[in-house]
């Protein structure tokens, strides 16, 4: 009876273990956000933002926080008419892993570091019509796309019933 009690108490302290670590992934700190970074593929339950000259068919260059990480700097190219236009957008944090940033409306977003040179951008874009689109985009340091990556880009599409058709793809040529 004793040596129950035992296994009760030692499989008891195992799971309280176990579910200790289960905490939910903490946000990526700034400085592991901060650098060159190359837009791979976006995708958007609406279209028209991420069309050849929509306001979301953007090349990535960077992207730079201050040294709190409360404020960061998207550096980019917008590609209008074949034409590359260089711009910047200012973001603020107003949350755990939440900012917002006014461009072609207002983008509350969030980062996901799927691995060293893999970044998830979720975005909610709620435009000057008060029409609200969901993005979500795939940033990497080098030209190539891990296979691992890509298949977690999926996975978040998949999670606001953004269909696959809607992926743009920017690791083909053309870019700025």
């Amino acid at each position: 009876m004793r040596a129950n009690k035992m296994k009760v108490l030692f499989l008891t302290l195992v799971l309280g273990l176990v579910c200790s670590c289960q905490e939910s992934p903490a946000e990526p700190h700034h400085s592991q956000l901060s650098g060159e970074w190359k837009t791979h593929y976006i995708a958007s339950d609406n279209t028209e933002k991420t069309s050849e000259n929509g306001p979301f068919n953007v090349y990535l260059h960077s992207i730079n926080f201050n040294d709190k990480g409360d404020s960061l700097v998207f550096h980019f190219f917008l590609k209008n008419n074949g034409k590359c236009i260089e711009s910047s957008v200012t973001g603020t944090k107003i949350g755990n892993n939440v900012y917002t940033a006014d461009y072609a409306g207002v983008n509350r977003f969030h980062f996901i570091l799927v691995s060293d040179d893999g970044l998830i951008v979720v975005s909610e874009n709620e435009d000057e019509a008060g029409q609200i689109s969901r993005l979500v985009g795939l940033l990497g340091k080098e030209d190539d796309v891990d296979d691992h990556d890509l298949e977690r880009f999926k996975e978040e599409i998949r999670k606001f019933q953004i269909p696959e058709e809607n992926i743009v793809d920017f690791t083909k040529g053309g870019g700025c």
